[in-house]
């Protein structure tokens, strides 16, 4: 679809048409660059005074095709495309057919929720999705006048959002592959003019989908301020920095992934250039490099911010639309030579006593639901210790029965073996002490568990849970929110939440408890 504008530049030039037709064609030159700029308001104008004036030429059928996909009208696509041979336009019209096609299959149950402020049309799947439309309106909504205020840039018109179900539905909207979607854990894209987002529901134990959306929105925001012309390292890099906006400001702290996955790529020469990001970090070949790149980009954005602001970014991004590339407009703006700007990062990384943390590679990363089956067992081969492992694994067994006083003497007998610590075990403990009833010992387990793993539900599901049975509503509301980030439709969190907002008087209760009653409703 990006070659949308050398694919008409080249009929123009070989086409043997009378004047006329040039003129017509010469309009699909315009056309094809507002599409290539998204600038999709400019772009439909053009296309509809081209179809007026021609509406049968090769030139009109494909661009009101291309604008139809990144409407999403799918089934318009297709019938446009009809009799209109993949030779008329540079063998592009196959492509398109074959991923509008694709692209209905995926979504033609949709329903369509039009945001609150109208920004936003969020296209999802019936039944458990549902439970977290109003959560999509609500973060892109907080995150588009966040994103407004900090880049000055405001979209003019509505913004596709869908809600796939799968890794496969991801693969069959996009031209990525089932393997790099898995490989590099790609949830979600901003690509056609829209967002499509990976629903939380297709993985094991969820993932930061409310961060991912606000991610996507930053790029489409970029695209569209820089006519799609901020490289993959920078556009990621912002993406990535100002991720957060829709909930606070933009701090810049790392995880412990990335701070662990920093210090080491620091310490042994290896991190990832720029360069080796390009097209695009799903095309890495593993997470934890693709989590390395986001880290690194987003340290240098952070860099960057805490020299110059909000303003400076938006002059970067606009210096590169004007024709400068990434690095000269990023050394403008510093006022420094960009060699000298890449030393002075790694200088501010090294600076900031990064640490390689023990259990750091241990962090859940996206896994994508396949089947049913208990997960009471899922991540214990990464124990080192055998007997710790073999007593983990007992312990689960005895908690999938039933056993939980036995099982907690297996887990406690596991964190013997392991040293005294392993959050992987201590998790697992502490759930077994809530079905115990031993709320405060399950909060005394989960509480240091927050700062190891941001990517783990399961130790702020456990503190809210054990402190709203405790009746310490506020805090217990705290702790859900946070699980909530990660996984909307455990019934636990989305229930728990509602008692927590009801009794201290949130105005989100009626939207907690819709959402708990849907979930156990719909299995």
């Amino acid at each position: 679809m990006r070659l949308i504008l050398i694919i008409i530049l080249a009929l123009v030039a070989s086409s043997d048409v009378p004047s006329a037709q040039a003129n017509v064609s010469q309009e699909a030159v315009t056309a094809a660059r507002h599409l290539r700029a998204w600038q999709f308001e400019k772009a439909r104008k053009e296309i509809a005074a081209l179809v007026k004036a021609n509406p049968l030429s090769e030139e009109s059928r494909y661009l009101q095709a291309e604008i139809n996909f990144y409407d999403g009208r799918y089934k318009q696509v297709l019938s446009g495309l009809l009799g209109l041979k993949d030779s008329a336009v540079d063998e592009n019209v196959g492509a398109l057919r074959k991923l509008a096609a694709s692209s209905l299959q995926a979504t033609k149950t949709f329903l369509v929720h039009p945001s609150s402020e109208g920004h936003f049309q969020i296209y999802y799947a019936p039944g458990k999705d549902a439970a977290i439309v109003p959560l999509v309106d609500e973060v892109l909504e907080a995150a588009y006048e966040a994103l407004g205020n900090d880049l000055g840039h405001r979209p003019d018109a509505p913004i596709r959002v869908e809600l796939l179900g799968a890794a496969s539905d991801l693969a069959k909207v996009s031209t990525l592959t089932v393997k790099e979607i898995e490989t590099t854990g790609t949830i979600a894209l901003c690509k056609y003019g829209k967002l499509m987002v990976v629903t939380p529901r297709a993985t094991v134990f969820g993932y930061p989908w409310m961060d991912t959306l606000t991610h996507e929105y930053v790029h489409y925001v970029v695209t569209q301020m820089s006519h799609d012309t901020v490289p993959v390292w920078l556009h990621e890099g912002l993406a990535r920095y100002l991720q957060v906006r829709w909930r606070g400001p933009a701090t810049g702290k790392l995880g412990s992934l990335d701070e662990h996955l920093l210090a080491k790529g620091l310490k042994n020469d290896k991190m990832i250039s720029f360069d080796d990001m390009h097209p695009s970090m799903a095309k890495l070949p593993s997470q934890a490099a693709a989590a390395l790149a986001f880290a690194e980009v987003s340290t240098m954005v952070g860099y960057i911010h805490s020299k110059v602001g909000d303003s400076g970014l938006r002059k970067v991004i606009l210096g590169v639309k004007d024709g400068s590339s990434a690095r000269r407009s990023v050394a403008k703006v510093l006022s420094k030579p960009w060699k000298e700007v890449e030393r002075n990062w790694i200088t501010h990384l090294k600076s900031s006593r990064l640490q390689s943390k023990r259990f750091a590679e241990r962090s859940r990363q996206i896994r994508f639901r396949k089947g049913k089956g208990s997960d009471d067992n899922v991540g214990v081969h990464a124990i080192k210790n055998e007997k710790a492992k073999k007593y983990t694994r007992l312990a689960g067994m005895l908690r999938a029965r039933g056993h939980n006083a036995a099982a907690a003497i297996e887990y406690q007998k596991a964190l013997q073996y392991a040293g005294g610590s392993d959050p992987l075990i201590e998790a697992k403990l502490s759930r077994v002490y809530l079905e115990l009833g031993r709320y405060q010992d399950a909060i005394t387990l989960a509480e240091p568990l927050l700062d190891i793993d941001e990517m783990d539900p399961v130790p702020p599901t456990t503190l809210g849970i054990a402190r709203l049975a405790l009746g310490d509503a506020k805090k217990a509301s705290l702790a859900f929110e946070r699980a909530l980030r990660i996984t909307p439709f455990d019934s636990q969190v989305r229930c728990g939440l509602a008692q927590a907002y009801k009794q201290v008087g949130d105005k989100n209760t009626a939207r907690e408890r819709d959402a708990c009653e849907l979930l156990q409703q719909v299995r």
